[in-house]
């Protein structure tokens, strides 16, 4: 049988016996040249075990965190790797099996002392921060969607204390993709959830500091800007990201709602959290506006058909409105392609199951009109943008219905010259395409035409979620690398 890193060659990590620990930097062979300008470190995230002794996770974002390090100096780069080495990733390899659950993968609960401590404790909570990382002040901090983070060596990627941010702040679950202001503050939203109070979401600002501030002290002068009631007692929305524009923080609360009381007998139950999402599609999706300065609510809710979103591309203001512009699915397609099941089955079955229309990814145009008091709106399009086809329509007092504009098919992990997060913009790129996993292509897309411009892609090479870095002095928003 085919192995399955020959299926997909750039998911090593499904491979067995694949080393991936490169803890001294390895110098790599420069093809063409690296900007003189470009010096830095980039770090990335990511899976980089599957498999124990006994058993192998169910989902590529169940497997053990690997931080990488490319380090870019004088035109020379060199790259370095560590395993996270986190209480999860400890206990699993020790048993030789998964004992702390991520979302797909239940804990292993054979044997019966395993059972027996099931019952008389609470879940344990993942410290497999794989994801992405969370900059706090001169501290790098790798985070997954839990609450637990885990400080990280930046120079050695050696695996530093855990940090447990619900002790700080309002944290049970939080986005896993922070956004940058202008001025280095840090925004990211949390769910709270507390005891028999309303579930709310969160929206938390840190604020720059020091590179020589302690992370204590960091976490200390992080305040909550606003929240945001749920719509369900205790079955909020799951969320991966948000977006924000110049004065606001975008929330989308959508139909795909976690079951808080399921989950926290899911270890009783022996199944995984992944079993408490629940999918509503007869259920709209709620948009709301935080403002980053006061924390007030915008008075209007914007709503519009089900959907599910992972990645943001940008939002802006324009003419009193905000233009949002994001991944869109039409259910829980894009975890389901990074089943371990599904990735083992090869291309040619991947396109089969994910091709369909329905399971398509879509780069989605929405337009929020600005407008607090919806008593003094008729039924018309209240949209004034010209180049837009978007319509926004009061449907009853404070609730207004939004229609979205394709801008293109099969774009996923977008990124844009950050220098325009929250302004209008006109390009974003994106890594994957429209039937293999994300990194079969490089895609440069037009916003104002709505159509790809440019592809890159090569046999043999495959790309992570893009960057895109300016050129010091650039003046258009394209020249860079």
């Amino acid at each position: 049988m085919e192995s399955s890193v020959k299926k997909f060659p750039h998911l090593t990590t499904l491979e067995v016996t694949k080393e991936v620990e490169n803890p001294e930097p390895v110098t790599g062979t420069v093809t063409g040249e690296i900007p003189h300008w470009l010096n830095g470190s980039w770090f990335r995230n990511g899976p980089g075990i599957l498999h124990f002794k006994q058993e192998s996770v169910k989902h590529w974002f169940d497997g053990m965190a690997l931080l990488r390090k490319f380090h870019f100096e004088n035109g020379v780069v060199t790259y370095t790797s560590r395993l996270l080495h986190g209480d999860s990733m400890q206990k699993n390899t020790a048993a030789g099996c998964v004992v702390v659950s991520e979302l797909y993968t239940s804990a292993n609960k054979n044997g019966i002392f395993r059972r027996l401590k099931s019952f008389l404790s609470l879940p344990e909570l993942t410290d497999n921060c794989l994801i992405n990382f969370l900059p706090l002040g001169g501290h790098l901090c790798a985070i997954t969607e839990s609450n637990f983070t885990r400080n990280i060596d930046p120079v050695t990627l050696k695996t530093r204390e855990k940090v447990d941010l619900a002790k700080h702040l309002p944290i049970s679950l939080m986005s896993s993709h922070p956004l940058v202001d202008a001025d280095g503050s840090v925004f990211t939203f949390s769910t709270s959830v507390a005891g028999t109070t309303r579930t709310r979401y969160n929206l938390i600002k840190i604020l720059p500091c020091q590179a020589d501030v302690p992370l204590e002290e960091v976490l200390k002068r992080a305040v909550v800007v606003g929240s945001i009631d749920s719509k369900w007692f205790l079955s909020p929305s799951y969320y991966h990201s948000f977006a924000m524009s110049q004065n606001f923080a975008i929330f989308i609360e959508m139909p795909m709602k976690m079951n808080i009381p399921k989950m926290a007998i899911a270890h009783l139950r022996h199944i995984s959290y992944s079993e408490c999402i629940d999918w509503r599609p007869e259920i709209k999706t709620r948009i709301h506006l935080v403002d980053k300065r006061t924390g007030k609510r915008f008075p209007a809710v914007f709503e519009t058909d089900p959907l599910v979103v992972y990645h943001y591309i940008n939002a802006f203001e324009e003419d009193g409105h905000v233009v949002l512009d994001m991944c869109c699915y039409q259910g829980q397609g894009f975890y389901e392609k990074f089943l371990v099941e599904n990735l083992e089955e090869g291309p040619q079955h991947y396109w089969r199951k994910f091709g369909s229309d329905d399971k398509i990814v879509r780069a989605t145009r929405f337009i929020l009109p600005l407008i607090e008091d919806t008593s003094l709106c008729d039924k018309e399009n209240l949209v004034r943008l010209s180049y837009t086809n978007c319509a926004a329509k009061v449907v009853k007092f404070g609730e207004i219905f939004c229609s979205g504009e394709l801008l293109v098919s099969g774009t996923e992990n977008p990124t844009i010259n950050n220098k325009y997060l929250g302004r209008k913009y006109k390009y974003f790129y994106s890594s994957g395409g429209l039937s293999l996993p994300p990194g079969e292509m490089l895609t440069k897309i037009d916003v104002e035409k709505k159509r790809r411009i440019h592809t890159w892609k090569e046999k043999g090479c495959w790309t992570s979620e893009a960057l895109f870095l300016q050129r010091p002095g650039a003046v258009s928003e394209d020249d860079g690398e």
